[in-house]
Formats: structure tokens, sequence, C-alpha cells
């Protein structure tokens, strides 16, 4: 199992690639997770982790490319496939498109470039062909755009452009398949054969420059309106992924944020309930993201108690507030009359070191800004990524927080001492196989050690995921019942 906190910390030490340390981090988080999963057999599991620990070696001396042919080499062994040169070289390719925002009858460029070099691969005859497929759960008829296009392995990377057809406007995927000269393909590498590339198809452009000739006229303009075309642009130039969001919606936020600001008016000051909101961040200038949950109850004349909320790996400031239960945290927040932000944590890999863990303390500083907040009554907790981060921050900020509660994480039991006064809540499935049960073991032991109020619930059974939201609502009732000496 990986050991998570210290494979992290390797990575974030590394000064340069940090674009390339965050996917290669990603994927090892993943191709352990298989490795404890699947039915292995004594030899495939033995070589799987020879190729595993390749990989961490090649990434500790800063080779990216040939940490990631090791790991995808140990999945194919994982998966009974033979590492032939072609598999090799279509595990390689990653697709990429110049834009994801399409108008209907735009044309795009679809890129595969190589993210290792396949030198065995150099006489390997591989096509792609290039369909256009409904992203919905029953996906509709698919259009093949490009037919069988060959691709010469000594002239990588390649690209070709394609052009939308008239579609209904909403989210597809522009799917690359590639092929051998024989046409056979193994099911089994279908992952490393099929590309999908996220795409929204939408006539949006004069919506877009309705919005900037706004933001022009009310320069400068709030952040949370000016977001809305920074985030079009983050989804165009595939950023962020534009299924994700409704980029109509956004802009109609914008606009009544615009509206109200025109106004000589807080645009939020009567808002309760969710709230999508952004600020300009004093590390370098860019538009940052986070979600705020205000509930009914909130009075301004009152002090209240606030709960910051990280997410996991890959997840961003909505994946708290809508990807457990549609909204569970949410709910037991409204119950409790609790507020919670949601910061979005910079990269998707970030593991809330660095920027990102700025973001976290920008976001916090925002809302005891605008909203009325008890210092004595602020909470930090997260899931995976995000439980490590509440562990981390908190280390490094141990004045600002009354309580703690990580879900599936992990950190270093050295620095318990520097919160050993922090109540904490902490929540482990026994059956994970993503963050090993061991890291939240060992720190909660050591905050035993150090007299910390700890409540430890070890969930027999419990998955990487399926803890989560069981204990929302526990979680923040203990919350409640703590406060900072005032």
């Amino acid at each position: 199992m990986l050991n998570l906190s210290r494979f992290v910390l390797v990575f974030l030490g590394l000064a340069l690639w940090a674009q390339d340390a965050g996917m290669v981090l990603g994927v090892s988080v993943s191709y352990n997770t298989q490795r404890a999963s699947l039915p292995l057999s004594d030899e495939q599991r033995a070589e799987a982790g020879r190729l595993g620990q390749e990989a961490r070696q090649q990434a500790q001396a800063g080779n990216y490319g040939a940490a990631l042919r090791s790991y995808h080499q140990g999945m194919a062994v994982m998966r009974t496939l033979e590492w032939t040169a072609a598999l090799e070289l279509a595990s390689s390719l990653q697709a990429k498109v110049d834009h994801a925002m399409i108008e209907p009858g735009a044309s795009a460029a679809i890129s595969l470039a190589p993210l290792y070099p396949c030198e065995r691969a150099a006489k390997e005859k591989l096509t792609v062909s290039v369909f256009l497929l409904p992203a919905t759960k029953e996906p509709g008829p698919e259009k093949m755009l490009v037919s069988a296009a060959p691709i010469d392995p000594a002239r990588l990377p390649f690209s070709l452009r394609v052009t939308m057809p008239d579609v209904a406007a909403g989210d597809y995927f522009l799917e690359a398949r590639l092929a051998s000269p024989d046409g056979n393909l193994d099911a089994r590498a279908r992952a490393s054969f099929v590309k999908r590339i996220p795409v929204h198809v939408e006539a949006l452009a004069a919506e877009v420059d309705r919005l900037r000739r706004s933001l022009r006229r009310n320069a400068p303009a709030p952040p949370s309106a000016e977001h809305a075309l920074a985030l079009y642009e983050r989804i165009d130039r595939s950023d962020a992924s534009p299924h994700r969001y409704d980029i109509r919606r956004e802009f109609a936020a914008a606009h009544e944020i615009l509206y109200m600001f025109e106004k000589g008016r807080d645009p939020f000051q009567d808002k309760r309930g969710d709230i999508r909101k952004a600020y300009r961040s004093a590390e370098d200038q860019t538009l940052q993201p986070y979600r705020l949950f205000l509930p009914s109850k909130y009075d301004p004349a009152k002090p209240a108690p606030l709960v910051v909320a990280l997410h996991g790996m890959g997840g961003d400031e909505n994946s708290m507030f809508d990807a457990y239960a549609g909204g569970a945290l949410k709910r037991e927040a409204e119950r409790l009359g609790l507020l919670v932000a949601c910061p979005k944590g910079r990269e998707p890999t970030s593991m809330y070191r660095g920027a990102a863990e700025r973001d976290v303390l920008d976001v916090l500083a925002e809302v005891r800004r605008d909203y009325r907040v008890d210092p004595n009554r602020i909470y930090l907790m997260g899931h995976s990524m995000g439980g490590f981060g509440t562990w981390s921050i908190a280390m490094n900020h141990p004045e600002l927080f009354a309580a703690l509660g990580p879900f599936a994480g992990g950190g270093n039991p050295a620095g318990i001492e520097k919160i050993k006064r922090i109540p904490q809540y902490v929540v482990h499935g026994d059956n994970d196989k993503t963050v090993s049960v061991t890291q939240s073991r060992a720190m909660v032991e050591a905050a035993k050690q150090a007299g910390s109020k700890v409540v430890y619930i070890e969930v027999p059974g419990g998955s990487h995921t399926d803890v989560v939201v069981p204990q929302f609502g526990p979680m923040l009732d203990f919350f409640a019942a703590q406060a900072k000496p005032r």
C-alpha cells in the first residue's frame, strides 16, 4: 500500500516540472489502489510491486516520463497484457484539444503527444479515428469525424483538425480510437488505445463578447463576476472539465452581480444557501473560485461558526457540496446553523501545499471579511487529499482552528505536538484500498500520546469513499460542541 504522505513530500520538494509531478502523483494513487484491489497472482503482485518501486525512484530523480512508463507497464502486468511496442506507444500518447468550448460548425485541433519516448515503437503503424459522443448516461448515436488517419511514431506529436457537426448544444466527448494494422484490440487494453476528451458544443461567442463588454464597462469589476469569464477561458484550454459547469448559469450569475454592482449594492448581502464566489489571489493575481454555504438562520448581527471543507485529489471547489449524496454536507450544516466554505485548492493534486495552502487561508480570510464569523469556532475538515490537508494546514496554523475532521487521510505524526490542543474527529475505513487505514491509526495514536481530545471512527469494511456521508452529521455535531477558549 502506498505511503501517500511520504510520497507526496518527495514530489513537493521538487522545484521543476510541477505539472508532470502532479500527473505522476495522480497515476501513482490509481496504480496502488488497483494493486490493492485487483485479484492478482503472486507473480503479478511481485512484478507490479517492482515496477511501482522503479516508478517511485524515477519520479524522485525527476524522470517523470520514465516513471509514467513504469506505471503503465505495471498496469499492463495487472491486466495480464503483454507489454508490446504498440501498447507502450498507445499508453504514452496523451490526447488534447486546442479548444474544449466549440461552436457548431467550427473546427478544433486534436493532438496526440507522447508522455515518454518509445524507441522500440519507431516502426509501429497505428491509426486514429475520431468520434463525437454525447456525454449522457444513455449515450446517443456517435458521429465519426475522422477515419483511420495514420500516425507516424517518428513524427510526434501528431495532430489533426476536426469540424463540429451541427448537433444539439450540450456536453460531448471527442474520442480518439487508436488501432493497429490488424485491427485487433484486446478489451483489457481499451484504456490505453481509447482517449476521451471532454468538450462542450454550443454557440456561445455572442454571450462571451457581451460579458467581456460588461466587465470592461464596470472595471474593476467584482472578482466573482470576472471569474465567469476566467472560468470559460480555463475550460476552453482544457484546464477544467466543461462537464462540471453550466457556463450559461455562470454567465447569468455574473450579469446579476454586475447589475447590483452598477446600482451600488452588495450582490451577496441578502443571499442564503449555496453561493458561488471568487477572489483575486495575491499569490499570482489569478482568479480563484470557492463555494460558500450560508444557513437560512444566519444573522449578520451574531457571530457564526464556520467549517472549511477540503476536497480530495482530482476535485475542486464544487466537490464537497455536489459529489456526496447530492449535498449531504449542506443539509447537515443547515441543521446546525454552520457556515461552510469550500476552497478550490489550486491544482487537483496539490495536497494543499504551497500556493494551495495559501488558497485555503485566503478563502478563510475572505469569508471572515464578508461575514460575521466567530473566531473561536472555526473548524477544518477534508476527505482523502483533503484529509492530509486538514492535518498539514492545522500544523502550520494551529492558532486558527477549534477542531479538525480528517476523513481517510494521513500526515506526519511528529507534527501532532503542534496541534495537541485541537480536538479531532477522525474517520477511516479499515478496507480503504487508496489510503491505508494505518495512516489514520498512526496519527490518532500520536494524538492520544500527546493528550489530545480524539474521537476515532474506524469503520469495519469501510472503503475510501463510503465512510464519508454517514459521518458528516456526527462530525459536525462534534464541531458544534467545540470552541477555543475565549
